[in-house]
């Protein structure tokens, strides 16, 4: 099984948060785990909010993203996800960036993992499994 990763998942992993022991056991099965090359700002993103507003010291939110980007076999590049992202975007009024994965998603016939409600949403509209 392929799956994609966004970042809300990765970092339910990495804080032992919600769906995190399920979310590491689907990892653990995945025979690829894919990524927009996007996933490197948005968790270096991530990774400074729980640095301005957790509290983490810049070693602990270093440490973090370091995690996150251990979890992807392959990154994608986002020149050829943009026209496909941008496509859903517009038409289900969703983000682009997180129309990115599903792009991924939906060109690799792969499975969704995501702690996002209305991306789950979303990727259930578009028939992409979404976990």
């Amino acid at each position: 099984m392929k799956i994609v990763l966004d970042v809300s998942a990765a970092f339910s992993i990495i804080t032992d948060s919600l769906n995190s022991e399920s979310f590491i056991s689907y990892l653990e099965r995945a025979e690829m785990v894919l990524a927009p090359d996007i996933y490197f700002s948005e968790v270096a993103n991530t990774a400074w909010k729980y640095h301005t507003i957790k509290g983490a010291t810049l070693d602990e939110a270093m440490h973090m993203a370091e995690y996150a980007m251990k979890f992807i076999d392959i990154f994608i590049p986002s020149e050829d996800l943009w026209k496909i992202a941008l496509t859903l975007s517009c038409e289900h009024k969703h983000p682009a960036y997180d129309c990115f994965y599903l792009s991924i998603a939906l060109k690799e016939n792969a499975s969704l993992l995501t702690n996002d409600r209305k991306l789950k949403e979303l990727a259930k509209t578009l028939k992409v499994p979404c976990i």
